[in-house]
């Protein structure tokens, strides 16, 4: 083939892009009646003028339209002169547990669970299922995302490679609602049908105390509630029970302090719910939104702390819907269980709410724990092999021994 005949043809698009740029640069040709018609006082218009219409617009005001926020000054309409001491779910006190027992009047009898809580043994197939919960939430998971970077406090400036893998909120999800489908499956059913799993519910609970006004806006993560309320777990005395001391540190340090706020009592279960009693509140600790406010590290008894705090919000917002607004010293106490974990780690804690009267000496609301468990040592991929070692099947044993607590 001859490629005569390629060579010679042209480009159309290319030639009427070149007779553009050549007719662009083109000017108007001066015929001298501009002149002409000046000589003559002839008044001379632009054709803007006419070809171009002028349009006056005006501000409509279309309904439905979000209106401007309002700055947070004393024209705000929730502006209170008398500041307003809140926590919420992404802080922690300075004295962990120590600060929590001062805030909420709770003392500890004695370490550990209730002695009637009672751990029974699993079978070996419980056992292994467990262990799939581990594998299956820490490695197994589809979800490929940017992990928060790697920091080494003996060499705060060295970049390592970014990571890859299952979030923190995605591990402890799958970690909790695994570990509660596995305990429903080895429950009694009659018993299953008595609990409730609600998520993400948000409890506020304001009060005074010292003459200060402070309020726990705090979430539940994952929370059991139960058809009835659970028994006291005790009749101990607590006047001759001493709450620890932290002077000089005022107990509510580092609490936000704001003057913009709404005092509000919610429990947000309805008592039209058939199980609207809290059973087991479920926290979940992710270490990149539970902060210190010095930007230190959260220590083991600041995590104990928060455990206390947002049991005692759960059990108290659910005492004022029983028992009224202005209630002081329960008639019947509230008791509510409580497991915080990070998929790794995992405390376990049961409340008595005896009163709501926190500067009571002579009434103290209970509170029981464990230490700091660890529910395996190592999961990770050895050599290409998903690997699970130093697995703790106490961790399961209780927590089967808070759902079948009633």
């Amino acid at each position: 083939m001859r490629k005569t005949a390629v060579l010679r043809s042209q480009h159309i698009g290319w030639h009427f892009y070149k007779h553009w740029v050549i007719q662009g640069k083109r000017r108007p040709i001066e015929t001298g009646a501009e002149k002409v018609l000046k000589n003559k006082n002839i008044t001379l218009y632009k054709p803007e003028d006419f070809l171009k219409e002028k349009r006056v617009f005006e501000k409509v005001e279309i309904i439905g339209y979000k209106n401007k926020p309002q700055p947070l000054d004393q024209t705000h309409p929730d502006w209170h002169e008398k500041p307003l001491l809140s926590i919420k779910d992404n802080n922690v006190l300075l004295e962990g547990l120590k600060q929590a027992r001062i805030i909420t009047n709770t003392v500890q009898i004695q370490e550990g669970l209730p002695e009637n809580f009672k751990l029974n043994d699993l079978s070996r197939e419980v056992d292994q299922a467990s262990q799939n919960v581990i594998l299956s939430s820490h490695l197994f998971d589809a979800e490929q995302k940017k992990l928060p970077k790697l920091k080494d406090p003996n060499r705060p400036a060295w970049n390592f490679p970014r990571i890859y893998g299952i979030t923190q909120e995605r591990r402890n999800k799958l970690m909790t609602y695994k570990l509660l489908q596995l305990l429903e499956f080895i429950a009694d059913p009659e018993l299953v049908k008595q609990r409730y799993v609600f998520e993400d519910l948000y409890f506020s609970f304001p009060f005074e105390k010292n003459g200060k006004l402070a309020q726990f806006e705090l979430k539940g993560d994952i929370i059991i509630s139960s058809v009835k309320p659970l028994t006291p777990i005790t009749n101990t005395s607590t006047e001759n029970m001493n709450l620890p001391i932290i002077d000089p540190i005022d107990p509510f340090i580092t609490f936000n302090k704001e003057n913009i706020y709404k005092l509000q009592d919610i429990y947000p279960i309805n008592p039209s719910v058939n199980a609207h009693h809290p059973h087991t509140l479920f926290i979940t600790f992710d270490k990149e939104f539970v902060t210190n406010l010095y930007e230190e590290e959260v220590t083991e008894d600041q995590i104990f702390g928060r455990s206390l705090l947002k049991t005692f919000t759960v059990a108290a917002t659910y005492a004022r819907r029983k028992y009224g607004k202005d209630v002081k010293i329960l008639k019947n106490p509230v008791t509510l269980q409580c497991v915080q974990t990070d998929g790794h780690f995992f405390h376990f804690g049961v409340l008595q709410l005896n009163t709501l009267d926190l500067e009571n000496e002579s009434v103290k609301n209970i509170w029981y724990q464990t230490p700091m468990q660890y529910m395996f040592e190592t999961c990770s991929y050895k050599f290409g092999k998903p690997t699970l070692e130093g697995y703790n099947n106490q961790i399961v044993r209780q927590l089967n021994c808070m759902y079948n607590f009633a």
